[in-house]
């Protein structure tokens, strides 16, 4: 026994560590690391995203989406959407998800979780981008991508791009859709869907980002990132980023990309390609997003997620997914 310390404090000690766990200031302590696997190698949409003040996260399990406190990670609510939820993106004001199961959108208050409305999207929708006051969903099997008001949900056009497309990004002017099925690039014009043109993206592209001057391109089998000039597809740089590249993202100042087949997310330098860290993380972190100061990785199964330091790749918590039961949100 500590001199000095008596059964009071300890009791009281033990009382407070309670407390703190209960109210999510202590995370739990990091779940054991899931042995390399088969895993899906083509990400859909981005399943987690940061609306600037909350984490939200698709499950396609339960059909739900969850709302975690970026602070500490605690679930603030689970909410009801369509089959098999997918890709989100934020307008705002609302959370809009890709319910690939349902063919259809769902858009959620970012505030209370309320759902707003339902909509057609299509036959496979499977990520969505918002530009300018407009949803852009792509449709992975009839390989079109759908563009509706974001006010109300009716659809303005409907747009061939190439073979089973799978993420969106823009450029400012125009909308950039990565097709993983023919492995190339479309490029839209925002304002009327115009196409302009199909680019070669390489083998087995999974995902795509814009860091405001370049596209990039994660390719799975190869492991590597490709930097795209948005003018022409030109290719600027290719980077070896690791075995596999599942998802990438640019944090405003470097790329994040996840390689679940090692359990890792790495970053690079957008200049040169530098490996500037390697981070073991959590499970087949194949999800991965960025809330400003820190990343958060998702396991394959995205039943729990960690968040790591951005500076230092340091896992600060780990959190389950698993909290009360699902409900939606008061109208």
């Amino acid at each position: 026994m500590i001199r000095g310390f008596t059964k009071s404090n300890r009791q009281i000690a033990f009382a407070v560590v309670l407390i703190l766990i209960w109210s999510g200031f202590l995370s739990s302590p990091a779940l054991p690391q899931n042995p390399p696997g088969p895993f899906d190698s083509e990400v859909v949409g981005s399943p987690m995203i940061f609306d600037g003040e909350f984490i939200w996260i698709s499950n396609a399990g339960s059909n739900t989406v969850s709302k975690l406190s970026p602070l500490n990670g605690r679930l603030l609510g689970s909410f009801q959407v369509g089959q098999a939820p997918r890709g989100l993106a934020f307008d705002g004001e609302n959370i809009w998800v890709a319910d690939g199961g349902d063919a259809t959108v769902t858009k959620l208050r970012a505030s209370d979780g309320a759902t707003l409305g339902v909509f057609e999207a299509g036959s496979d929708p499977v990520a969505v981008l918002v530009v300018d006051g407009n949803v852009w969903i792509a449709d992975h099997d009839a390989d079109g991508v759908r563009k509706v008001r974001a006010s109300d949900g009716q659809t303005i056009g409907i747009y061939g791009v190439g073979e089973s497309p799978t993420a969106l990004a823009t450029d400012g002017e125009n909308i950039w859709v990565l097709n993983s099925g023919s492995g190339s690039l479309t490029k839209l014009l925002a304002s009327t869907g115009e196409s302009l043109g199909n680019f070669p993206a390489g083998d087995s592209p999974t995902s795509l980002v814009y860091d405001g001057s370049s596209l990039w391109v994660a390719s799975n089998d190869s492991g590597t990132v490709v930097k795209l000039s948005p003018r022409d597809c030109e290719v600027l740089a290719s980077y070896q980023a690791s075995d596999h590249a599942s998802q990438i993202i640019f944090d405003k100042t470097n790329l994040w990309v996840s390689d679940p087949s090692k359990n890792t997310v790495v970053e690079i330098s957008p200049n040169d390609g530098t490996l500037l860290k390697s981070v073991l993380s959590v499970g087949r972190g194949e999800s991965i997003a960025y809330d400003g100061t820190n990343l958060w990785v998702a396991d394959g199964s995205l039943s729990y997620i960690a968040k790591l330091n951005g500076a230092t790749g340091r896992i600060m918590g780990t959190y389950s997914l698993h909290g009360p039961p699902p409900h939606a949100g008061p109208n």
